[in-house]
């Protein structure tokens, strides 16, 4: 009679084909497939309290998030609001030293070759922001007629260049920080900025370095740069996957220039996007975004940060891209997946169209929020 004190069974005839030592094997390997679908306890940290503010009054917004995104971080998270400054965070959330595993299949880890259409739409894009900002970018003639004719692609184009006025001397020095594969430095170039980069991540910065850019290796806060060293700096989906964001805000606002201008740009906890999907909002992406705000709640910590001349710019039309994703999230597919599937259809993009609609009347309900700031003079 087999013993099964332990509820393990060994079926005789797979024992008796493949041998004890193999069936052994497979029965640890499958115990190590067993343990790895959680985050590993002793790389993770308890907060009790808000990242932002250490405020422990909080109320659960979500549990049982997972990485829908990428599909690289095991385990289930739990993100909690904020009472007091309405930051939302997670907690328990990945140690800095073992977040970086859950970058292993990150957007930045591969080049971007636009096809013909993406470069003809890019032409046109030049020619408005050339005769808007005066740049001189390589351009389409009289693409500016149709961008200005169009307010969602006169938004769109404002967003590509983040918004940055005309270099102010031939010296402009701008940060990127988590500049990523170097994308926005290139085009930063273009536009005559001096551009700098600051990213974590070794793979993203190999690529950029092969592009030529000046990157350095390093997070916030704690960067080592040089203070008052930047006329801008431009934070691009950044803020929410840091450990520290009021600690980085004020080392940002250390770094810049008396009267420099800081851009941020993040998801946005008060999307109709959030309201729709739930845990899978694209935005929500734990366990890589540690915490997130809303307009207001960003407003308040760049004012804590002693930030000046806050605004809230205008948001880009976004929603195809954050339902698109989500609504894949929530039927199992990866969100990046190029095929068009068939629950992606006309009324979902009405629904997108609507929200863009509804963003456009109001920017609190954007999907992602877009501010600028300034340190004070």
């Amino acid at each position: 009679m087999p013993d099964t004190s332990n509820n393990q069974v060994r079926p005789q005839c797979l024992t008796t084909f493949i041998g004890e030592t193999t069936f052994a094997i497979l029965l640890a390997n499958e115990k190590a497939s067993e343990m790895s679908d959680e985050w590993p306890i002793h790389d993770l940290e308890v907060l009790g309290a808000c990242p932002v503010c250490q405020s422990q009054e909080r109320n659960l917004m979500f549990s049982g998030l997972r990485d829908f995104t990428f599909a690289t971080a095991p385990g289930e998270w739990t993100m909690w609001r904020c009472n007091s400054c309405d930051a939302a965070y997670l907690d328990p959330r990945p140690t800095p030293a073992s977040l970086g595993r859950a970058y292993c299949h990150y957007y930045t880890h591969a080049g971007t070759d636009a096809t013909l259409r993406e470069r003809i739409a890019s032409g046109l894009a030049n020619n408005y922001i050339n005769t808007t900002y005066g740049y001189r970018l390589p351009a389409i003639p009289f693409g500016a007629l149709i961008w200005h004719a169009s307010p969602r692609k006169s938004r769109s184009a404002d967003q590509k260049i983040r918004h940055l006025p005309f270099p102010s001397h031939p010296r402009t020095n701008l940060l990127d920080a988590g500049c990523g594969n170097g994308e926005f430095m290139k085009l930063a170039g273009k536009l005559g900025f001096c551009p700098f980069g600051l990213d974590p991540d070794e793979q993203a910065i190999i690529l950029a370095r092969k592009a030529g850019l000046d990157v350095q290796k390093g997070t916030l806060p704690g960067s080592g740069l040089p203070r008052g060293s930047f006329d801008h700096i431009t934070v691009n989906h950044v803020l929410e996957h840091l450990h520290q964001p009021l600690e980085a805000l004020e080392e940002l606002r250390e770094l810049l220039k008396p009267g420099g201008r800081l851009w941020i740009s993040q998801p946005n906890l008060g999307a109709s996007g959030l309201k729709e999907f739930g845990v899978y909002w694209r935005g929500l992406e734990p366990p890589r975004h540690l915490t997130l705000f809303d307009t207001q709640g960003i407003r308040r910590i760049l004012e804590r940060c002693g930030f000046v001349d806050i605004k809230l710019l205008p948001p880009p039309p976004s929603a195809s891209f954050y339902y698109r994703q989500s609504l894949y999230q929530k039927n199992g597919v990866a969100p990046y997946e190029k095929e068009v599937r068939p629950f992606w259809n006309k009324a979902w993009e009405r629904k997108a169209r609507q929200a863009d609609d509804e963003a456009e009347a109001d920017p609190q309900l954007a999907e992602a929020l877009t501010m600028i700031a300034r340190r004070h003079h």
